[in-house]
């Protein structure tokens, strides 16, 4: 329950930082100046090598989307992919807010992606989880760093979803290199954890279980190369260690157990190469 009353009070405090580091701008202005207009648009063909609860480990190669637009009016749209530095997920919003160098919006986006489970009569699908909340981005102490809270919005699985996330990242070019490396840590409660992996008295094949709150830490690293005007050469990695109540329920010790090359530990390397628009 802490963490439901810490992370809005660092969106708020970090939105008073904000305010004090720029005299020259009043709550006014911060309001109404919105986040320059504009966007980008990029396809290309990725070839990754993943291993965790939800995948098996192995190659794959696929096609990429990835795109933002921010219009004038303070409405945005976010398909990140996952070499982000921060969230991979679709988001829809609008930015409330800029003071100095902090954006401050309000976002939709997915707390938690959908999840099927087969095993006999105590197979399920369950669909994703949308939040709605806010986010602020900024920069402090030279770091890069993205802070987000919401609840879920969909009412007919479960109420009172909570989802949090913090982020700081460091970015620095060598020549035409870009380089990045960062951390986060991703907050569920346990409404939303319990939703997914918690197991209830019926299921005929899996004992009972109860999924409290946790966190998911992710480590990115990451590097960026342009070899022409339009066309991005990416590299990047990631580890996550999952939450406990995650990798200790019975559904997913089922999948540890039955699926080969499974890991209670997520990874990611990728190369990829794009067209930006």
């Amino acid at each position: 329950m802490k963490t439901l009353f810490i992370i809005p009070l660092v969106v708020c405090s970090t939105f008073s930082y904000a305010n004090v580091q720029t005299s020259t701008t009043n709550l006014s202005d911060a309001f109404s100046n919105k986040r320059d207009p504009g966007g980008y648009f990029s396809t290309g063909l990725v070839l990754e090598h993943q291993q965790g609860l939800y995948k098996s480990e192995g190659f794959k190669s696929r096609l990429s989307l990835r795109g933002a637009y921010y219009f004038e009016n303070g409405l945005f749209l976010e398909l990140p992919g996952f070499s982000d530095k921060f969230e991979s997920n679709f988001a829809v919003g609008y930015n409330l807010a800029n003071v100095g160098d902090w954006e401050f919006d309000s976002i939709f986006s997915t707390a938690h992606g959908e999840l099927n489970y087969n095993y006999r009569e105590d197979s399920f699908n369950k669909n994703s989880t949308p939040y709605i909340g806010l986010r602020a981005m900024g920069t402090i102490a030279g770091l890069d760093a993205m802070f987000t809270y919401g609840v879920n919005t969909n009412k007919s699985n479960f109420s009172g979803g909570h989802y949090a996330a913090a982020w700081l990242a460091k970015s620095w070019n060598v020549q035409n290199w870009h380089f990045f490396s960062s951390v986060g840590l991703q907050y569920r409660n346990d409404e939303i954890l319990d939703y997914y992996y918690g197991v209830p008295e019926s299921a005929k094949y899996h004992p009972t279980f109860n999924a409290d709150g946790g966190f998911n830490f992710i480590y990115k690293m990451g590097v960026k190369k342009p070899i022409s005007e339009n066309w991005l050469v990416e590299g990047f990695l990631s580890y996550t260690d999952y939450a406990d109540s995650i990798v200790d329920s019975p559904y997913s010790q089922n999948i540890l157990k039955f699926n080969e090359g499974r890991s209670d530990k997520g990874s990611r390397i990728s190369v990829s190469l794009h067209y930006v628009f």
